[in-house]
């Protein structure tokens, strides 16, 4: 066989590299980031015409602090800041916006001079810190691609300083976001929320758009499609239910996260569409039904849920009330509307919906926003509803100290915000104690209320054209804390513990439980208890309705005698933050408390119930004291006569948590 020359093969794989790398360029379009010539070209003369909503949004964006030609980024070696980098990012990307919507040069200069700056100065792959630099650094990252594919088409930028961006971007940033979906930090491969795979997905394919590499942008794509995270498309959208509705995989999380996820997602599928690809089609418009689902949702309505879990584990039961309705974030949906019923012409209601109630969009700090500026196709009027409608179904309910407020939204979902409204006198007049626009939840807690007097309510919807006709009137009188209950005693369970308890006749039975104890668990207690004996089988059943102070854990407890070994069976609520249910039992006396961890992501109003039967304990958790969800059951040697109650422990035997429960009640059950 003829040896060949180790330079001439050199130059031979040189010159296929050469010409794989022209063939990758020939096959991108550009500016073909976030946006296409087409695109930028629309905007301007939208804007020049004075068009809605393009107009609306332009007049947001300019008063963006972020999209002022005099901002000075703050970029560093190691770059491992992501929120830092993603103002920054911001920032570029703003001021190319106004660059070319505005023509004035002095936004294109300054847009330059962020990406020039981090292209002279980051000369490392980021590491360290405490900022989860891998895993959601892909943030930043593909938005600084983002704002430098615009950027790319200004001729004052010098192709040298362009070639250095992209060679810190293949040289430090990718690496972060690669090794990211490729080892996950070392953790089972369903440990991190969508969004963590979803930020990197849209990094590499807004890295590989940038700098001309098909091999990093095919990576991006490929894992979207076929990833193992939890951030591919078939996995963020976990669960297809009837009328098309997508599970989102954080929908249990809380609902910033999920909107971050369709977000981060939507991205993706944005700039690959700007490069020919269809990824919002991908897998029958997968991403459009994890949207609608999402969408529905934070309009406040019911949407059917699958049980979830993973590794960390999660056990997610229901959709998750953290977050629920917030219009004031999260600005993706003018993206999705456009593309999907706009353009494609698909029947989208609840993401149509979602867009119209924030237009004209606002900027955020993980999305660059301004959509009904960006991504608006055609003509729409803003605001895009009438005065919303009447509110309906107000519940008020008393409590210590505060009053309760629950409803049902307008028929049409069209409400941005609330007004309340409030009176001593059933037939006098109404003052409007709070208001808020952004924002759909219909639920409301009045702490400015004085216990003893009759408070009438009433709710009215509001939008953008408006403030819709009030509700009905409802009223309740809060009441003072007083001595507990006949056949309700209060004890602190273990040494150095002590605490105090109150009972009102409201809200179902309210009991306010203070104490420091610091411990529920292991082989003894140390927690105040307010107790009532019990004997055979029943159900104690609890609603914490607020938590204040340092929180270990908190809720109901079972036990066999108030020494601290006692045998015992509990359900709390703490760690990971306050919001672990966790449902915990000690078969015996002086052994160690063994768990079952229940809803991870449970937040207040927090339902429990514990149920004997026999000497077969269950507990249950619920997010709304209708559908309850098992968490476990046991089988245990216990008395007969026991004590049933409400247990609260703190971190420190130096400070006190005080926990507000409602709707307790013991019931024995029926032979």
């Amino acid at each position: 066989m003829k040896k060949i020359n180790v330079p001439i093969l050199v130059l031979i794989v040189l010159v296929f590299s050469s010409t794989l790398l022209t063939s990758a360029k020939n096959r991108f379009v550009h500016p073909g980031g976030l946006h296409t010539q087409a695109d930028l070209d629309r905007m301007k003369t939208k804007v020049a015409e004075g068009a809605h909503p393009w107009i609306d949004g332009w007049n947001l964006l300019i008063k963006d602090p972020l999209a002022q030609n005099t901002y000075k980024a703050s970029p560093r070696e190691n770059m491992n800041i992501r929120q830092l980098m993603s103002k920054d990012a911001h920032a570029a990307y703003l001021n190319a916006i106004r660059w070319y919507v505005s023509g004035d040069e002095s936004y294109a200069k300054c847009a330059i001079g962020i990406l020039n700056d981090y292209s002279c100065i980051v000369n490392q792959i980021p590491s360290g810190g405490n900022t989860d630099i891998v895993g959601l650094g892909g943030i930043g990252i593909s938005e600084l691609a983002m704002a430098a594919e615009i950027m790319r088409i200004y001729n004052g930028w010098e192709q040298a300083d362009f070639r250095r961006f992209q060679n810190m971007m293949m040289d430090y940033f990718y690496p972060v976001c690669h090794d990211f979906l490729v080892n996950h930090n070392g953790a089972c491969i369903d440990y991190y929320w969508a969004n963590w795979d979803a930020n990197n997905i849209t990094a590499l394919i807004a890295i590989g758009v940038l700098c001309d590499n098909q091999a990093i942008y095919n990576e991006g794509v490929e894992y979207f499609k076929n990833g193992k995270g939890t951030g591919s498309i078939k996995h963020a959208v976990y669960y297809i239910h009837d009328g098309n509705l997508g599970q989102w995989q954080e929908s249990g999380r809380d609902q910033e996260h999920g909107q971050l996820g369709v977000g981060l997602l939507g991205t993706a599928c944005q700039i690959a569409w700007n490069q020919g690809l269809d990824l919002f089609g991908y897998d029958n418009n997968r991403l459009l039904a994890g949207a609608e689902y999402t969408a529905k949702y934070n309009q406040m309505q019911d949407v059917p849920f699958k049980f979830y879990n993973n590794c960390q584990p999660a056990n997610h039961k229901w959709p998750a009330i953290n977050g629920r309705g917030r219009l004031d974030d999260r600005p993706v949906w003018e993206m999705l509307y456009n593309h999907y019923v706009v353009r494609q012409g698909l029947n989208a209601p609840h993401v149509q919906r979602m867009a119209e109630l924030m237009r004209p969009e606002h900027g955020s700090k993980d999305h660059f926003g301004y959509g009904s500026l960006t991504f608006a196709l055609e003509e729409a009027s803003c605001p895009p509803h009438p005065v919303p409608g009447r509110a309906t179904g107000l519940k008020v309910t008393a409590g210590v100290g505060k009053v309760f407020l629950s409803w049902q939204p307008p028929a049409d979902y069209t409400a941005t915000g609330y007004v309340i409204q409030r009176s001593t006198h059933s037939d006098g007049s109404y003052s409007t104690i709070d208001s808020w626009d952004a924002n759909t939840y219909t639920v409301y807690a009045d702490k400015s209320v004085s216990n003893g007097t009759t408070y009438f309510y009433r709710v009215a919807a509001l939008n953008q054209s408006g403030t819709g006709e009030f509700s009905s009137v409802s009223s309740s009188t809060p009441l003072d804390a007083t001595f507990l209950p006949s056949k309700w005693e209060m004890v602190n369970i273990g040494t150095n513990s002590t605490g105090s308890a109150e009972f009102a006749d409201v809200a179902g039975s309210t009991f306010i439980l203070s104490g420091n104890g610091n411990n529920i668990g292991g082989t003894g207690d140390n927690a105040t208890y307010c107790y009532t004996k019990v004997t055979g089988d029943y159900e104690i059943t609890c609603r914490i309705s607020d938590i204040t102070g340092s929180l270990l854990k908190t809720g109901l407890m079972i036990r066999e005698s108030l020494n601290p070994n006692s045998t015992a069976v509990t359900i709390t609520l703490g760690e990971g933050g306050g919001r672990f249910a966790r449902m915990g039992y000690r078969i015996s006396t002086d052994a160690a408390m063994s768990s079952t961890l229940g809803n991870t992501y449970t937040w207040l109003p927090a339902w429990f119930r514990i149920k004997r039967i026999g000497n077969t304990f269950t507990a249950f958790e619920s997010s709304d004291g209708e559908t309850w969800f098992e968490i476990d059951h046991v089988e245990m040697s216990m008395a007969s006569s026991c004590f049933a109650g409400l247990a609260v422990s703190s971190r420190s035997n130096s400070s006190d948590v005080t926990t507000t429960f409602d709707h307790v009640s013991v019931i024995a059950e029926s032979k």
